[in-house]
């Protein structure tokens, strides 16, 4: 599938000029499926909730590592029927210069139909996120259990700017002003944490952490006139060449805090994320075009055009975010049933709107003939609204595989595919 190639094309690329990490726009490692407070799957759940360190590292070790902790990479597509198909089909068309009255008539007609909900509805983005090597570790000691992450995660979204297509006579050609609309970003993360019991009785406690993170955003955006695209490029090429143009670097820090309690047969939480809520700039576009020249000056003026739709100097504020989770366990703990909600909406650096609501079923073999076994679903409240399903497997208490898969689908050649699908891949210790 053309979408499939483009996320494995375009994450190769966001993840190629990284060196360090950031928030995870895919959930790390068993994080992806085990969706709440059910505990220590992975020495990841540390970075969901700070206070979570407590139990991302066993009572008894003091050290513990990953060795490449999650790679992992995902890709979602709006509810239009075949979007990259038909953005190809329309650049095909403009490059035409030979077409007869009938022929242009016939593709103004076609195109003119659907661009709206193309521009609407109509979008590719891919996602990812990846462990620095050896991170994150965690130490305990009699103090706390002190961590210390670094990570990546980056995003790329193609949409659409649509504007009427019409027909020259003169040229013989179709024209139009649509453009496509790329938003990248890619953060860089490096995250120092610590937590604590602070209050506890037989058989219950309180738990609470903090989480100090210096991040990095690589912003960018573009619009890119479908006339300019070449006749030997498709929307997988404007993808890969666009997402880091116009980039902008900053730098800034933030602070999460959480708290846990901790009773013999469930667990719930809280954590407030973002507290400062950081902002970070995307590089300007659509000012001093007549500097330029050639394509980069006519995708210039593209966006100037379109300046009464998009905004040509933007900031993306790291919002603050507050979730609660909790957990039931049966089966003398080898068994979980876990729970987590965003209280609140938030935008990703490529202005999607997210808002999780989360459930897994979890169960813990002890054994290295079986793998430890996890399913969740999670429904997205705001933005897309999307539903998805995972499945997560940990071998030999080590080794993680998880997927996860929307349950909405859209058409795609022809064929039904999910709308979004996303998975995850990591080793770590423990000693």
């Amino acid at each position: 599938m053309k979408s499939v190639g483009i996320a494995a094309a375009v994450g190769a690329a966001l993840f190629s000029c990284a060196s360090l990490a950031a928030p995870g726009f895919v959930d790390a490692g068993p994080n992806l499926s085990d969706n709440g407070a059910s505990g220590a799957w992975t020495s990841l759940y540390a970075t969901r909730n700070p206070a979570g360190s407590e139990f991302a590292i066993a009572p008894d070790a003091s050290f513990r590592m990953g060795i490449l902790s999650s790679i992992g990479i995902g890709m979602e597509v709006g509810p239009v029927d075949n979007f990259s198909d038909e953005i190809d089909d329309l650049t095909d068309a403009l490059d035409r210069d030979d077409l007869t009255l009938s022929e242009g008539n016939a593709l103004v007609e076609r195109f003119n139909a659907i661009l709206d909900p193309l521009s609407r509805d109509g979008y590719v983005k891919v996602h990812g996120g990846v462990q620095v090597p050896l991170f994150p570790m965690l130490y305990r000691s009699s103090l706390g259990v002190f961590t210390l992450d670094a990570n990546l995660s980056a995003q790329a979204r193609l949409g659409l700017l649509d504007a009427p297509l019409t027909y020259n006579s003169v040229s013989e050609e179709v024209e139009t002003a649509s453009a496509a609309y790329v938003k990248a970003g890619q953060v860089n993360e490096i995250a120092l944490g610590y937590s604590r019991p602070v209050w506890q009785q037989p058989g219950r406690r309180v738990i609470v952490g903090g989480s100090l993170r210096y991040l990095q955003a690589k912003l960018s955006k573009q619009v890119v006139a479908l006339e300019s695209i070449e006749d030997d490029e498709d929307v997988q090429d404007v993808l890969e060449d666009s997402y880091d143009a116009n980039e902008r670097k900053s730098s800034n820090v933030t602070v999460d805090i959480g708290a846990i309690y901790d009773a013999d047969n469930y667990r719930v939480g809280v954590t407030l994320a973002n507290l400062t809520e950081p902002d970070f700039e995307y590089g300007a576009i659509g000012a001093n075009c007549e500097l330029l020249s050639g394509s980069a000056q006519y995708n210039c003026f593209s966006a100037a055009y379109f300046s009464n739709r998009i905004a040509l100097n933007e900031t993306w504020t790291l919002e603050r975010l507050a979730t609660v989770e909790g957990a039931l366990f049966f089966a003398s703990g080898r068994g979980s049933l876990a729970a987590s909600v965003d209280l609140n909406d938030v935008h990703d650096p490529v202005g999607d709107l997210n808002q999780n609501a989360k459930v897994a079923l979890g169960y813990k073999t002890q054994t290295n003939w079986l793998p430890d076994l996890r399913v969740g679903y999670r429904k997205n409240l705001a933005g897309s609204e999307l539903s998805s399903a995972s499945l997560g497997f940990t071998f030999f208490g080590a080794v993680h595989f998880d997927v996860s898969c929307s349950l909405e689908s859209t058409d795609i050649d022809g064929s039904s595919v999910p709308r979004t699908a996303a998975f995850n891949l990591g080793f770590e210790m423990s000693y």
